[in-house]
């Protein structure tokens, strides 16, 4: 059995996120409460970053990773587009492993740790339900209405 059908529901995770945000405003990506230090524009940058930096860089071992200040991703089509992007490094990296890959050990980019394929796996995927949790939570704190998962 190939990863992504063991993992398919992580399409239904990322689709209820962006259907959540899709609505949203400018004003309301961009809001940060007073002392917080990200908006859900933030998260949703940090969530690519994090996919592109785990699945694309230590795991495909292509150095793609992009910083993605508001400057390269402003608004929330250029985030999404970020989104699809990096998530496609997921969806290769599921569709090329079995549970075979998962003792495999990677070595960490810029630092002498090695972290087995099912930690980053994991890691990945609690991250971005981690944020999600996160990016819902700004919604109600600005009386938005996330949606029911």
């Amino acid at each position: 059995m190939i990863l992504a059908d063991l993992f398919s529901h992580w399409e239904t995770i990322r689709s209820e996120m962006i259907d959540g945000v899709s609505a949203l405003t400018q004003e309301q990506l961009d809001w940060i409460p007073t002392g917080w230090k990200n908006s859900i524009a933030d998260l949703l940058r940090h969530i690519s970053e994090a996919e592109l930096w785990w699945l694309g860089n230590v795991v495909l071992k292509e150095n793609n990773y992009r910083d993605l200040t508001a400057t390269l991703a402003p608004d929330l089509k250029a985030i999404i587009k970020e989104l699809e992007i990096s998530h496609n490094y997921v969806l290769d990296v599921l569709k090329s492993k079995t549970f075979d890959n998962f003792k495999e050990i990677f070595q960490i980019p810029g630092s002498e740790k090695k972290q087995s394929f099912q930690w980053i796996l994991w890691h990945t995927i609690e991250h971005e339900m981690r944020h999600r949790g996160q990016i819902f939570m700004l919604m109600r704190m600005q009386g938005i209405t996330p949606p029911n998962v």
